[in-house]
């Protein structure tokens, strides 16, 4: 059975922007080799709420990607991120698609409880 996962990537913020481009599309194309790959998502340098390895910026990226769960890919992208020193710290959880509940005897909302009829005035 595929699962969806999401792998959020905080990248060194002291990097320059065409290294953090290198290292996001080299962690892109292993998702692309190993996985079914979906989008990436940069959300861009932000501050840190705390410091990480003594930076106090980095730049978010979130991937995207299904995976069929014998692989062991998780365990593959925790090494990938270990041995890479422009990424200083990152989570991959499974995605949850959102649940669509169904009101039960629910009015629909209306905007008025009288119909208008022709040649009603609305601005009293």
């Amino acid at each position: 059975m595929k699962q969806k996962y999401e792998s959020l990537v905080i990248f060194n913020g002291s990097l320059p922007d065409e290294a953090i481009q290198k290292e996001s599309a080299a962690f892109e194309d292993f998702l692309k080799v190993n996985t079914e790959f979906e989008k990436v998502d940069a959300w861009g340098k932000k501050n840190l709420a705390y410091q990480i390895k003594k930076k106090k910026t980095g730049v978010y990226h979130l991937f995207i990607y299904q995976d069929q769960s014998e692989k062991n890919v998780a365990g593959k992208i925790d090494k990938f991120f270990k041995l890479n020193d422009a990424v200083i710290r990152q989570l991959t959880v499974i995605r949850e698609e959102p649940k669509v509940v169904e009101r039960k005897n629910a009015k629909a909302p209306t905007l008025m409880e009288e119909p208008v009829r022709e040649g009603d005035d609305l601005h009293e």
